[in-house]
């Protein structure tokens, strides 16, 4: 049974797409038993760091690397581009993370896919096809695949568009980003009917509402307005323990007794809810 493939989107910078794809993939691999990929398709790479610090935080027997990071030999670049001569198969490319989660990398030089895909090939179609066409090989691996790109309209999240199944977006309760999140929504309406690709919103996911601010929880409220059942109940707040993941690497810090500490416990649990949550949205098409 192929993947299910979720893009997590909105175009808008710094919402928190990619903190999104790492908690969702992380609990998709550790809690629920999913077999796992996120692939990267931003040139800055920030989840294929976060991927490789977590990686560091977890011993050997859970797949981690007991102190050591993940060194990427290959990336998504070396997949999709031949400009060495060749195409790297993707299953070279792919690296354990902890058990059952595994990241497909990214670096600043897939940079170059943009301007590559462009010489290559003449119609948009065409770009798309052959990124999924690359990428294929995975997609009977893998239960879950999410794929973070950037916060743009380019032929990486358009690419994105094409491969997935299911959109998330990330909504952040400030008037720029609900914008742009509606941007998103009636972009990915045009994509698909341009395209004739299916596309489903399996939830929009409100992100770090700072919970005690008049203008925030307006915002909040406009969201149920606009977006009605596909607002995500359980709220993203302003959380440390979420913005330390950036630089420390997704943990799972216990107490003496085996408990998961406080803060992480917090981080945990939300994210196990909102993939129940989005699991509920999916169903409702049949799926």
């Amino acid at each position: 049974m192929a993947a299910k493939k979720y893009v997590i989107g909105n175009f808008k910078g710094g919402v928190g797409k990619s903190t999104c794809a790492q908690m969702l993939g992380f609990e998709a691999a550790t809690v629920k038993g999913k077999r796992t990929l996120i692939i990267d398709l931003d040139m800055q790479g920030n989840t294929s760091d976060v991927m490789s610090l977590t990686h560091m935080n977890f011993p050997e027997e859970e797949g981690g690397g007991n102190g050591e990071p993940i060194v990427f030999d290959k990336t998504i670049a070396d997949v999709v581009m031949d400009t060495d001569g060749s195409y790297t198969n993707p299953e070279d490319a792919i690296y354990k993370v902890v058990n059952n989660l595994y990241i497909l990398p990214a670096d600043m030089s897939f940079e170059l896919y943009d301007d590559w895909s462009k010489d290559k090939f003449e119609e948009s179609l065409d770009m798309f096809q052959h990124l999924r066409d690359r990428l294929e090989p995975l997609f009977d691996q893998f239960d879950m695949i999410y794929l973070d790109v950037p916060p743009s309209i380019s032929v990486y999240s358009k690419s994105a568009m094409y491969i997935a199944d299911w959109a998330i977006v990330v909504l952040q309760t400030q008037v720029k980003s609900m914008r742009n999140a509606l941007q998103y929504l009636e972009y990915m309406d045009f994509f698909t009917k341009q395209f004739d690709t299916s596309l489903y919103v399996a939830g929009v996911i409100p992100f770090m509402l700072e919970s005690s601010d008049a203008v925030d929880k307006e915002m909040y409220e406009q969201a149920q307005g606009i977006y009605g059942e596909h607002l995500i109940k359980n709220v993203v707040l302003k959380n440390a323990r979420l913005k330390r993941y950036d630089g420390s690497g997704i943990t799972t810090e216990r107490t003496l007794k085996g408990d998961l500490k406080h803060w992480d416990k917090r981080a945990h649990e939300l994210f196990i809810n909102i993939y129940d949550e989005l699991e509920e949205h999916e169903s409702w098409f049949g799926e």
